[in-house]
């Protein structure tokens, strides 16, 4: 008998490793094949493992480099996916000891932040993680909807290779624009355009789907999204709901452009978009807002601030001003005073034994970072000590954010 540990796993532990994942999340064991295909791909010195008492993997968790855009600017970042911890081993402490050292590996890596996407809310804010990204899904009534506007620019129904390479560049030039994206690599595209294999069952449906993009009237290809529509009929009269799991669009009106095309195609009633920004301009085109709704809104993405000097300086400001921030870390990373200087040209934090405007626990200035959570909400709760007079209200014009952040996939 040992004491449980946290390591980096083998290669011949891969299999086992892709498995307490799987049984973690209530899925089958995995195929070869799928096991392969993962190893192709992964970083296995990225790949940690939980192993209890008698050396058994009984808990997983890995990260990958990114780099997220914040306001103004972008950060290199570890994208933390696969957590998971077996069902006979939980409340035993595997999934805290991952989580610290999986955030020092991020942090000794020179990443100043990580992210992920929390399977529950309640997990991560354990471990200073604070909720920084909402999203929510956009119902258009395609029966009803009369947009305000005429249409502009055009549309083309596009093969699966061409959608792949378009899609792959507008979203290289979306992801810059508001801050929560995150860096993928080019093989996530190839996957969802269904060009390139991926062993979850799901391929033929990726290849079938419909495949569009709309481009300006320079002709410049603008939005992309991949669609289905299910045949229904009420009545004998058509009733389908089509669905778009990821539209990239590198600007509001592209996407009010495509989703007006979306509820134009024949037979279609009610067209359903996953995965939209809370601040989705689409509503606001139509002569009844109430036909578009923004429904299911929830957390997304959380930040993890791990070096504060760093993070801060990374990004721009709403208004010019200075704040001296005393960050709380029980994990020590981010702990300490620091002041920032920073405007909408430019930004400078450093060490600092000034006295403190704000104290903030590490999970508040997370969910603060990217501006989607404002500091006067933080402060309603109680998560932010206010010692200077004034100094949320600087906060908050500081760190707002022209557009809501949000990230166009789950990782």
């Amino acid at each position: 008998m040992t004491s449980p540990t946290v390591r980096t796993i083998t290669d011949d532990e891969f299999g086992d490793f892709i498995n307490v994942v799987r049984r973690a999340f209530l899925e089958p064991p995995a195929s070869p094949e799928d096991i392969e295909t993962r190893r192709s791909v992964f970083d296995l010195d990225r790949c940690l493992g939980a192993f209890d008492a008698e050396r058994r993997l009984c808990g997983v968790a890995r990260a990958f480099p990114t780099e997220l855009t914040v306001p103004g600017g972008a950060v290199a970042a570890g994208a933390v996916s696969g957590v998971g911890v077996l069902p006979t081993h939980r409340r035993q402490g595997h999934l805290s000891r991952m989580m610290r050292t999986q955030l020092g590996d991020i942090a000794a890596r020179g990443e100043p932040v990580a992210v992920l996407v929390a399977a529950e809310y309640p997990i991560y804010g354990r471990y200073g993680y604070g909720m920084a990204v909402e999203a929510c899904e956009l119902h258009v009534d395609a029966a009803q909807a009369q947009w305000l506007d005429e249409p502009t620019g055009t549309v083309e129904l596009v093969d699966n290779d061409a959608f792949a390479k378009a899609v792959v560049d507008i979203y290289d030039r979306a992801r810059r624009t508001v801050p929560g994206h995150i860096s993928y690599d080019a093989m996530r595209w190839e996957v969802l355009a269904g060009v390139r294999p991926w062993p979850d069952g799901d391929d033929d449906a990726r290849r079938k789907t419909h495949k569009v993009v709309w481009s300006d009237a320079r002709g410049e290809p603008q939005a992309a999204t991949a669609y289905s529509v299910d045949d229904r009929w009420e009545h004998n009269r058509p009733a389908g709901t089509l669905s778009a799991g990821v539209l990239v669009a590198t600007s509001g009106q592209a996407e009010i452009e495509l989703v007006r095309f979306l509820t134009s195609v024949d037979w279609v009633a009610q067209v359903h978009v996953g995965l939209r920004p809370v601040d989705n301009p689409v509503p606001l085109a139509l002569v009844d807002g109430r036909m578009g709704a923004l429904v299911n809104r929830s957390d997304h993405v959380w930040v993890r601030l791990l070096d504060v000097p760093a993070a801060l300086t990374a990004r721009r400001y709403g208004t010019t001003g200075s704040l001296v921030l005393e960050v709380v870390d029980p994990l020590g990373h981010a702990d300490g005073r620091f002041a920032l200087e920073g405007g909408p040209d430019g930004a400078h934090c450093d060490p600092t034994d000034a006295e403190p405007d704000l104290v903030v626990p590490v999970s508040a200035l997370g969910a603060a970072y990217l501006g989607g959570t404002g500091w006067g909400r933080l402060a309603a709760v109680g998560w932010v000590d206010e010692r200077r007079d004034g100094a949320v209200a600087r906060a908050s014009a500081m760190f707002a954010s022209t557009r809501a952040p949000w990230c166009v996939m789950t990782f």
